[in-house]
C-alpha cells in the first residue's frame, strides 16, 4: 500500500526512533515504536530488520529469524547483508549448517544458491 506523504514521514520518524532505541540497547522500546504503527508501506522491510534485531537482543531467536528472513528477502542487495549475516548465526546455533552456510554466502555477496560455478577448463554456458 502506498502511503501519503504525511503517513510516509510518520513511518520514517518511527523507524528513526526505533533505530535510536536499538542503538541504546533498549530493545523493548524499539519494539514498542514498531508496534505503534500499523503500516510502514515501502519501509516495511526496514521495520522488519529492526524488529529482528530487537528480538535478537531479547534472545527471542526464532521470532527474530522470521523478521530477519522477511527483511533479507525484501531489501535489495547489498543492503540486506546484515539480515543474512544474523540469519546465518541463528541457523548455526540451531544446527542447520547448510542454511547457515547459504545465509553466510548471501551476506558475503556470493551468487544465488543453485547457480553452478564453472569447473576449470569448462566453457561458460550462454
Amino acid at each position: 500500500m502506498m502511503l501519503d506523504p504525511t503517513q510516509f514521514l510518520r513511518a520514517r520518524r518511527r523507524l528513526i526512533q526505533a533505530e535510536g532505541y536499538l542503538e541504546l540497547g533498549m530493545s523493548q522500546h524499539t519494539l514498542d515504536q514498531l508496534d505503534g504503527l500499523d503500516d510502514f508501506g515501502p519501509l516495511e522491510p526496514l521495520a522488519q530488520l529492526l524488529r529482528g534485531k530487537a528480538l535478537w537482543a531479547q534472545r527471542r531467536y526464532a521470532a527474530a529469524a522470521d523478521s530477519l528472513l522477511l527483511a533479507a528477502q525484501r531489501i535489495d542487495s547489498p543492503h540486506n547483508r546484515p539480515a543474512w549475516l544474523a540469519l546465518s548465526l541463528y541457523y548455526r546455533d540451531i544446527g542447520a549448517v547448510d542454511r547457515a552456510v547459504e545465509s553466510l554466502a548471501r551476506a558475503r555477496g556470493a551468487r544465488a544458491p543453485g547457480r553452478r560455478r564453472s569447473q576449470p577448463g569448462e566453457r561458460p554456458s550462454r
